[in-house]
């Protein structure tokens, strides 16, 4: 990526990308504000309810395997009818799903129907990831994904920043109230795009539904696809780390407040609005098999760091680390999944890399549970073995970069052929 790009006037900068860009950043700001509102602090709340942190982790793997269902049916669905049409449903269901959690929660019935219902949650807000990052590739030229995958993660963070400050502020009102808030923003990015959004999607695209034979064809002409995709399991179950584990340990454990627990969130997303873009234009200079590895091991420092945290200073040093994999990894990702896939079955190529990174999320606080009920008195064992996966994912993607062409594996790489 030129350098010159830093020094544009804004009014040009913004010119660069498709209005769309923008108006996809700005929905990222909202719905992740309203989203992490809650989500911090959902373990918090049934750890609270006196349920151990493998049935916590449980409820997790339940709603985020839903969840990587969710990723393949709407990227299958995004090139059947649409980016928008996928995007606006999936938004809409997700806030009647908000509501119902806030009213689930304010009858004292709490577990089972809440439960319940963030499954529900997970399916409806998965829908939405594959539309939108195959709008991106619709619309941003190659050269550009980078950065325009790095502006999504500076809106999501943003919100990434304000919910858990908003929500620890906000959670002596009960967590009932902070639902109807989430279920507000859903709704609101869902009107965002109704009538600011138009279809990016060429027109024509009617396939079969994909279906077993599918998966073989695409193993024997898409290999490097798929074995992307199988790493990425390992890095996003080190990733899911965040949304459990560690903000029970640190609270528990540690012993910090939960305000602190959101401030250390706020400081994630704060680090990610601050720093993506630049370390996204000094990483755009090599290949990003290398860049993905990279970030994969500096996410397993970070979180065997943890290991030695003893109050809210040296948790915060954690996070930082922990930060610094995810803005390395997650825009690269993303990016070499676009390169990699074939013009027109975008949608399907996001939907199935979701398939897979869901499947980590769904595994992270199911194993990170179980990691913690046996081991939360021995904090090197615990975070030890949350670390080894993200070792074994920086390896995978090293030997993968071996199977990938330079120019594929590079920002602005040619596309993959049907």
């Amino acid at each position: 990526m030129p350098d010159t790009m830093a020094n544009l006037p804004r009014s040009k900068y913004i010119a660069q990308f498709d209005r769309r860009v923008w108006i996809l950043f700005v929905g990222r700001i909202i719905s992740a504000t309203g989203f992490s509102i809650v989500i911090p602090f959902l373990s918090i709340y049934f750890y609270g309810l006196g349920i151990e942190m493998t049935t916590i982790g449980l409820v997790f793997l339940i709603s985020t395997g839903t969840g990587a269902i969710g990723q393949l049916v709407g990227g299958e669905i995004s090139d059947r009818f649409g980016r928008r049409n996928v995007m606006i449903a999936a938004m809409a269901s997700r806030s009647v799903v908000f509501v119902l959690i806030s009213l689930a929660i304010a009858s004292g019935n709490a577990f089972v129907p809440v439960a319940v219902l963030i499954v529900c949650s997970s399916f409806f807000g998965s829908l939405f990831e594959p539309a939108s990052n195959a709008m991106i590739a619709d619309i941003v030229t190659p050269a550009r994904r980078l950065e325009a995958y790095g502006l999504l993660r500076i809106g999501q963070n943003i919100g990434w920043t304000l919910g858990p400050l908003i929500g620890g502020l906000l959670a002596v009102m009960g967590y009932s109230t902070l639902y109807l808030l989430t279920a507000v923003s859903s709704a609101s990015v869902a009107f965002i795009i109704l009538f600011l959004v138009n279809e990016s999607a060429r027109s024509g695209i009617v396939r079969e539904r994909l279906g077993l034979r599918d998966f073989v064809e695409i193993g024997r002409n898409h290999r490097p696809f798929l074995l992307f995709c199988f790493f990425s399991v390992f890095l996003f179950l080190v990733m899911a780390q965040m949304s459990s584990v560690y903000s029970v340990y640190s609270e528990n454990v540690v012993g910090v407040t939960i305000t602190e627990v959101g401030y250390l969130y706020a400081i994630n997303g704060l680090l990610v609005v601050l720093l993506q873009l630049p370390v996204s234009r000094f990483i755009a200079r090599y290949r990003m098999t290398t860049v993905v590895a990279f970030g994969a091991l500096v996410y397993a420092i970070g979180y065997f760091s943890v290991a030695f945290t003893y109050d809210f200073a040296t948790l915060t040093i954690a996070m930082v680390i922990i930060t610094m994999g995810e803005i390395v990894s997650s825009p690269s990702s993303m990016n070499l999944v676009a390169n990699l896939s074939p013009e027109n079955e975008r949608g399907r190529f996001m939907g199935i890399f979701g398939l897979f990174t869901n499947s980590g999320w769904s595994l992270g606080p199911f194993v990170g549970g179980l990691l913690f009920d046996a081991f939360k008195v021995e904090p090197l064992l615990l975070w030890g073995g949350v670390a080894s996966f993200g070792i074994i994912s920086a390896i995978g993607f090293l030997v993968l970069r071996r199977f990938i062409n330079e120019s594929t594996d590079r920002v602005g790489g040619k596309a993959a052929r049907s």
